[in-house]
C-alpha cells in the first residue's frame, strides 16, 4: 500500500521484534538529501500502525514532546504555570507531584485515565484537599501537553476523586483550651494562637502583616489575602491580645510577627506550631483557630455583617475600600465580645 507524499509510513523491522510496526514519517532532509525519520511509536499489528498514522495525519502533535516523561513535562508546565502560587501553594503541589512517582518516567502520550487513576486510588491519604492537590498536578501537566501538541487527548479531565475520600471534620477550642493557652500566654506559639483566636486571621495573613499596616494609635490592624473581600480588611486589636501586638512591634522589622527580625515560613511555624500544642495535650489545625473566632462572636451575639466584615468573607457592601470611624467604632466593639 502506497501512501500520498508527506503522510509518512509503516516499516516491518523483522519478526524477532516484539513490536515488529515502525509508524515514522519525514522530519527532513540531510545536505546529501537522505530523508530523516523521525518514529511515532511501534506496534504489534500492522493495523495498529495503520490507526496510528491516520491519527498523526488527522491531528499532527509534536514528536519529540511526545517522548517526554510525566516528569519532563512536569517541569515543563510547572515553571509556567505555579509562578504566581503562594509558597504554601507551591509546597502543596511539590508534595502532590511526589504522589505521582508511578508515571514519573513512562512517556507523556501512553499515559492513560487508568494510570492517572490508580494514583489516586491508591493514595496514602484521604484528605480531599491533598486528593485534589494531585488533580490540580496532573490536569496541569497534561494542558501543557495539550497546548503544545505533545498529546491530542486530555486523560486527566476523567479523573475521578473517590466519595469515601472525608474531609477532615473542624472542630473549634475549647474555653479550657484557650485557658490553657493563656496560662502558657508566654510561649510564641501560644502567644501567636491566642491572636488568630483573638483577631479571625488565618496563620499566613499574620505572617505576612506587615509592621506599617499596625496601628497601635487607633487601635487596629490592616492586613488579609485570599478573597476580594478578605484582602487588606480593618481588623481592631483586641484588648487582651494588645500587649502581644505591642511586644511584636518593632519599626526596624518589615513584618510584625517574626523571629529574631526575620520572616517566618509557614511550613517552618506549622511544624513548630503543633509540636508546642500537642505537648500541651491540645490538637488543632491552624485553621481552628479562626473557627475558633467565628463561634464565639456567634456565641456571644455578634451582628452577623460586623463578623463578615472581621473574617473577610462576602456581606453586600463590604467592597468599600475605606472604613469610617464609625465602622471601626462598630468592629472593635463586635471583637471586644470575645471575653
Amino acid at each position: 500500500m502506497r501512501f500520498p507524499n508527506g503522510y509518512g509510513g509503516i516499516v516491518n523491522l523483522g519478526k524477532k521484534r516484539r513490536r515488529p510496526y515502525g509508524v515514522r514519517i519525514t522530519a527532513g532532509y540531510t545536505k546529501e538529501g537522505k530523508a530523516v525519520y523521525k518514529y511515532l511509536g511501534y506496534f504489534t499489528k500492522r493495523q495498529d500502525a495503520l490507526m496510528a498514522l491516520a491519527e498523526y495525519n488527522l491531528r499532527p502533535y509534536d514528536v519529540d514532546g511526545r517522548n517526554k516523561t510525566f516528569a519532563e513535562v512536569y517541569e515543563l508546565a510547572s515553571t509556567a504555570a505555579f509562578r504566581e502560587a503562594s509558597h504554601q501553594k507551591i509546597a502543596a503541589y511539590k508534595a502532590a507531584y511526589k504522589k505521582c512517582s508511578s508515571i514519573y518516567n513512562v512517556k507523556i502520550s501512553q499515559i492513560k485515565t487508568a494510570e492517572l487513576q490508580a494514583i489516586i486510588d491508591n493514595c496514602d491519604t484521604r484528605s480531599l484537599s491533598a486528593l485534589n492537590n494531585i488533580k490540580v498536578v496532573l490536569h496541569t501537566v497534561f494542558k501543557y501537553a495539550l497546548q503544545n501538541d505533545f498529546i491530542i487527548k486530555d486523560y486527566s479531565e476523567f479523573v475521578k476523586i473517590d466519595n469515601t475520600a472525608e474531609k477532615k471534620k473542624k472542630t473549634i477550642f475549647t474555653d479550657c483550651e484557650i485557658n490553657l493557652l493563656w496560662e502558657n500566654k508566654d510561649n510564641f506559639y501560644c502567644k501567636v494562637a491566642l491572636i488568630l483566636i483573638y483577631s479571625g486571621f488565618r496563620i499566613n495573613e499574620l505572617l505576612t502583616l506587615k509592621t506599617e499596616n499596625v496601628n497601635l494609635g487607633e487601635g487596629y490592624m490592616q492586613g488579609g489575602l485570599k478573597t476580594k473581600n478578605g484582602k487588606n480588611r480593618i481588623v481592631p486589636i483586641h484588648s487582651r491580645i494588645r500587649p502581644f501586638i505591642e511586644d511584636f512591634y518593632n519599626t526596624e522589622n518589615e513584618f510584625l510577627v517574626t523571629q529574631n527580625g526575620k520572616k517566618i515560613s509557614y511550613c517552618s511555624f506549622r511544624k513548630n506550631f503543633y509540636a508546642k500544642l500537642n505537648n500541651l495535650g491540645i490538637s488543632h489545625t491552624l485553621h481552628e483557630c479562626r473557627h475558633t473566632t467565628a463561634s464565639l462572636l456567634n456565641r456571644y451575639g455578634a451582628n452577623d455583617t460586623n463578623v463578615k466584615k472581621l473574617l473577610g468573607h462576602s456581606a453586600g457592601d463590604l467592597t468599600k475600600d475605606i472604613y469610617t470611624h464609625v465602622q471601626l467604632s462598630e468592629l472593635a466593639e463586635t471583637i471586644s465580645l470575645i471575653p
